[in-house]
């Protein structure tokens, strides 16, 4: 009976860290990982994916509803996006299980005043804040990369929010503030923004967040374009 007892205090002890229970947002993490590198099946990928983002529905459901959406570039506003009225986003042959080797542009851009290229805007002289469009619980996130890495994204972060029911992505940052599993409100800093990144990071790119959502629909990810929530976002200025 004692040795039962035992097996018993053993396992209620280690439930935490059995794989059943572990924390959905630091499963994502490394999930995320496979998929960019290419190291998993994508009908497995999926399979994953699809589990996780149930879980994630059910354990981030008490995240604080905020209908608030700020502009992710501090200090700047929807002139700042790329393109003409949007057309920037293409999201024409995305597949997010083709990780670092997708095609398409399901992203806008917004651009920096960094004529020097330094990362710090030209006119505070000071790095450019990156901010949570929304809120949420941040999934995954890149906090190395060095040049001539392949990895397009360079330093990234993935923050899903359960009210949205999507995936921002924030990509080329210089440095990321923030670590999977941490909840995020809207507004609040999570990263700096660098050039970071196989395209970002050469010369003939300006200094720019590549900013995306990813809707989740039956285990696809299927790019949403924030195009005019962006235009009514919140803004967040810095002084100058």
């Amino acid at each position: 009976m004692r040795t039962i007892a035992l097996i018993i205090a053993l396992i209620v002890a280690n439930w935490h860290a059995m794989p059943c229970c572990a924390n959905a947002a630091d499963e994502w993490d490394p999930l995320e990982k496979q998929i960019r590198d290419g190291s998993i099946e994508k009908k497995d990928a999926r399979a994953r994916i699809s589990a996780l983002h149930d879980r994630l529905k059910t354990a981030y459901a008490g995240i604080e509803k905020d209908n608030a959406l700020f502009f992710p570039v501090k200090g700047y506003g929807p002139d700042s996006i790329g393109g003409v009225r949007g057309s920037g986003h293409r999201p024409k042959e995305y597949d997010f299980y083709d990780g670092n080797r997708h095609n398409g542009h399901p992203a806008h851009d917004i651009f920096i005043r960094d004529a020097d290229q330094d990362t710090l805007d030209d006119e505070t002289g000071k790095p450019v804040e990156i901010v949570a469009y929304a809120s949420g619980v941040v999934v995954a996130v890149n906090t190395s990369w060095e040049y001539p890495s392949d990895i397009r994204s360079g330093r990234y972060l993935w923050i899903f929010s359960p009210s949205l029911d999507r995936y921002c992505y924030y990509v080329h940052l210089g440095s990321v503030a923030v670590k999977p599993g941490d909840i995020v409100k809207a507004g609040q800093t999570v990263g700096l923004l660098g050039r970071t990144g196989k395209n970002a990071y050469p010369k003939r790119s300006p200094t720019h967040l590549h900013f995306s959502c990813l809707s989740y629909d039956s285990g696809n990810m299927t790019p949403y374009n924030t195009y005019k929530s962006l235009l009514s976002s919140r803004l967040q200025t810095t002084a100058r």
